[in-house]
Protein backbone atom coordinates (compact mmCIF):
# COMPACT_ATOMS: atom_id res chain seq x y z
CA UNK A 1 0.00 0.00 0.00
CA UNK A 2 1.34 2.88 -1.02
CA UNK A 3 1.79 6.49 1.15
CA UNK A 4 0.26 9.71 0.53
CA UNK A 5 2.83 11.80 -1.33
CA UNK A 6 3.25 15.44 -0.12
CA UNK A 7 2.18 16.66 -3.74
CA UNK A 8 -1.39 14.99 -3.21
CA UNK A 9 -1.48 16.53 0.28
CA UNK A 10 -1.33 19.84 -1.78
CA UNK A 11 -3.34 18.94 -4.30
CA UNK A 12 -6.32 18.32 -1.81
CA UNK A 13 -5.44 21.50 0.59
CA UNK A 14 -5.49 23.85 -2.79
CA UNK A 15 -9.06 22.24 -4.28
CA UNK A 16 -10.43 22.58 -0.55
CA UNK A 17 -9.46 26.33 0.05
CA UNK A 18 -10.95 27.59 -3.34
CA UNK A 19 -14.13 25.28 -2.44
CA UNK A 20 -13.98 27.00 0.58
CA UNK A 21 -13.64 30.66 -1.28
CA UNK A 22 -16.57 29.69 -3.58
CA UNK A 23 -19.12 28.76 -0.73
CA UNK A 24 -17.94 32.42 0.58
CA UNK A 25 -18.31 34.16 -2.44
CA UNK A 26 -22.09 32.41 -2.94
CA UNK A 27 -22.82 32.72 1.12
CA UNK A 28 -21.76 36.91 1.04
CA UNK A 29 -23.95 37.43 -2.59
CA UNK A 30 -26.72 35.37 -1.68
CA UNK A 31 -29.25 37.78 -2.32
CA UNK A 32 -27.50 39.76 -5.23
CA UNK A 33 -26.93 37.02 -7.26
CA UNK A 34 -30.32 35.75 -7.87
CA UNK A 35 -31.58 39.11 -9.02
CA UNK A 36 -28.41 39.30 -11.53
CA UNK A 37 -28.83 35.53 -12.49
CA UNK A 38 -33.02 36.20 -13.07
CA UNK A 39 -32.20 39.22 -15.16
CA UNK A 40 -35.30 41.18 -16.64
CA UNK A 41 -37.52 38.00 -16.84
CA UNK A 42 -41.14 39.17 -17.35
CA UNK A 43 -42.55 36.27 -15.42
CA UNK A 44 -41.61 35.69 -12.05
CA UNK A 45 -43.12 32.88 -9.24
CA UNK A 46 -43.76 35.18 -6.22
CA UNK A 47 -45.32 32.95 -4.54
CA UNK A 48 -46.70 28.95 -4.30
CA UNK A 49 -48.79 27.08 -1.68
CA UNK A 50 -49.78 23.39 -1.75
CA UNK A 51 -53.65 23.43 -0.69
CA UNK A 52 -53.58 19.23 -0.99
CA UNK A 53 -51.33 17.21 -2.42
CA UNK A 54 -52.43 17.22 -6.07
CA UNK A 55 -53.63 21.22 -5.32
CA UNK A 56 -51.61 24.40 -5.67
CA UNK A 57 -52.13 28.45 -5.68
CA UNK A 58 -49.87 30.55 -7.40
CA UNK A 59 -49.24 34.19 -7.38
CA UNK A 60 -47.44 35.11 -10.91
CA UNK A 61 -45.84 38.61 -11.50
CA UNK A 62 -46.53 39.33 -15.23
CA UNK A 63 -45.30 42.84 -16.35
CA UNK A 64 -45.85 44.19 -12.92
CA UNK A 65 -49.85 42.81 -12.94
CA UNK A 66 -49.78 40.15 -10.47
CA UNK A 67 -52.08 36.57 -11.01
CA UNK A 68 -53.82 33.95 -8.98
CA UNK A 69 -53.20 30.95 -10.41
CA UNK A 70 -55.65 27.71 -8.72
CA UNK A 71 -54.03 24.05 -10.19
CA UNK A 72 -56.00 21.26 -9.34
CA UNK A 73 -55.20 17.40 -10.58
CA UNK A 74 -57.94 16.79 -13.43
CA UNK A 75 -59.36 20.70 -14.19
CA UNK A 76 -57.86 23.24 -16.33
CA UNK A 77 -55.69 26.09 -14.36
CA UNK A 78 -57.83 28.88 -13.24
CA UNK A 79 -56.44 32.35 -13.65
CA UNK A 80 -57.47 35.53 -12.13
CA UNK A 81 -55.97 39.15 -11.89
CA UNK A 82 -55.45 40.23 -8.74
CA UNK A 83 -55.80 44.17 -7.61
CA UNK A 84 -52.64 46.30 -7.26
CA UNK A 85 -51.04 46.10 -3.64
CA UNK A 86 -51.02 49.80 -2.02
CA UNK A 87 -48.22 50.80 0.04
CA UNK A 88 -45.69 48.13 -1.83
CA UNK A 89 -42.62 49.28 -2.77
Amino acid sequence: MDAIRPDQLITLGLFMAVLGLGWLVVQINKGGMSRRIAGDRRVRLVESAALSPTDRAMILAVDGQEFLVLKAKGAAPVMQPLPKREGVA
